[in-house]
């Protein structure tokens, strides 16, 4: 899944908005990462960063528990969920927004770029 989905989406060229896999010589240029998009930083940072997310679209405890297989909700909710003050909440939700645009951009980028017989019907 991080090699498939993850990182071709994080990893894209600044000039063409190619996938660092798929960007070839032939592209004309040389490949440069777009720095606007967020960097990975691991499966544990993935976990943290989907926990906290979850607990603030008002998932119950039990149930981010469940999804991230912890035995108790205890580690869930001490280990995993970070709460934000309300400024770094509205300047979160402002980058979720700009990010979300940008991946729609992108993903409209890459099947254009694709041959048609390569579209899901």
């Amino acid at each position: 899944m991080l090699n498939r989905l993850i990182l071709p989406v994080l990893n894209r060229c600044e000039v063409c908005k190619k996938s660092e896999s798929v960007h070839g010589a032939d592209a004309g240029h040389k490949y440069k990462r777009d720095a606007s998009l967020p960097e990975w930083h691991g499966w544990h940072a993935f976990r943290r960063g989907l926990a906290t997310n979850l607990y603030r679209l008002g998932v119950p405890d039990k149930t981010i528990q469940a999804i991230l297989r912890h035995a108790d909700v205890t580690t869930t909710m001490k280990c995993y969920v970070k709460t934000t003050r309300p400024d770094v909440k509205a300047g979160m939700e402002k980058f979720e927004t700009d990010l979300e645009n940008r991946l729609s951009d992108s993903n409209r980028t890459v099947k254009a770029a694709l041959p048609a017989s390569a579209h899901p019907v």
